[in-house]
């Protein structure tokens, strides 16, 4: 018997893919959040919140009268204008720590418990080791800053040639990253995985759910176009599952789950934080589209316990 995927892990959604509008108009965001949160099959949400203290306080509320769990994902720092978090620039550098403890405090407000941070642009091979030492110096004073609201700052790795063409990246490279962070003695620091992120990356999903294991706290359900120049989704844009020119379908969840439990991210009496981070289908609604995100969900579910479940979850 398929046992439900609730005992395993807490499924999420991300609300500013979901509605990518509401980054621009913060009337809607405060609207669709509202909506989500009476949404029950969700129990996590991946968002970001406004920075104005009242409009903050309005969201907090709806987000705490929820009881749902918040997984903070900021604005990408590396690209809004003179900010960099991988910048050796004094001046820039404070720049964007201040503006990534402005969120962290939003996040806190929130009773998140995680939040992600991406890396800056990829400066090239040449300056990499010093946009590196500037990430992990960046990385070192917010997570100083969030342990002290008992707080995980996850970076999320992402490409360096088709989407967001960020310093991390490599999946290796992001464990070298938190492993050079915790030398600091800050180790509240860790990472996060993400199924598009990952194909974007051009890496196999077992290794980069082995390579990331001693850190991981948070996973993405999602897809991404690398092979069709002229899709709409072309590059790092979080597609839908599922569509013709997309690299995940119901097949790559499958696997998704497979490396999961052969880690032990996915394990009995752990529930671990799993979110579906998608923009809607082309020409349906989000409420339309989240049906066929949980059908697609339930699908891959089915299967990996039909084909392999039960023996890899006794292993662990």
């Amino acid at each position: 018997m398929t046992p439900l995927y609730t005992d395993y892990f807490k499924l999420g959604i991300n609300h500013h893919l979901l509605f990518p509008a509401v980054t621009d108009d913060w009337d809607l965001h405060e609207q669709t959040l509202k909506q989500l949160a009476q949404m029950e099959v969700f129990e996590v949400l991946d968002l970001l919140l406004p920075l104005e203290a009242e409009r903050l306080g309005r969201e907090v509320d709806i987000i705490q009268a929820s009881g749902k769990e918040v997984i903070y994902n900021p604005p990408l720092l590396g690209l809004e204008p003179g900010l960099d978090p991988n910048s050796t620039n004094a001046k820039v550098h404070e720049r964007t720590v201040q503006r990534a403890l402005a969120h962290l405090e939003a996040a806190h407000r929130a009773g998140a418990r995680k939040m992600n941070i991406a890396s800056g642009p990829d400066p090239g091979p040449a300056e990499r080791p010093a946009a590196k030492a500037g990430f992990v110096k960046f990385l070192y004073e917010l997570g100083s800053e969030a342990a002290d609201r008992q707080m995980l700052v996850l970076i999320e790795p992402f490409d360096r040639s088709i989407g967001k063409n960020f310093l991390i990246g490599p999946t290796a490279e992001a464990v070298e990253i938190v492993e050079r962070v915790h030398q600091t003695g800050v180790e509240n620091v860790a990472l996060m995985l993400d199924l598009g992120h990952v194909h974007l990356l051009n890496e196999d999903i077992h290794q980069a759910f082995q390579l990331s294991a001693p850190y991981l706290h948070h996973t993405h359900v999602g897809s991404c176009v690398k092979r069709d120049l002229d899709s709409e989704f072309y590059g790092d844009t979080h597609p839908p599952l599922g569509l013709a020119e997309g690299e995940c379908d119901v097949p790559e969840v499958v696997e998704f789950f497979e490396a999961a439990f052969a880690v032990g991210y996915l394990r009995s009496g752990h529930r671990a934080t799993v979110t579906l981070e998608m923009q809607p289908y082309p020409g349906l609604s989000a409420e339309e589209s989240i049906d066929i995100f949980l059908e697609k969900l339930e699908q891959a579910w089915s299967l990996y316990w039909e084909q392999a479940g039960p023996a890899e979850d006794a292993e662990n």
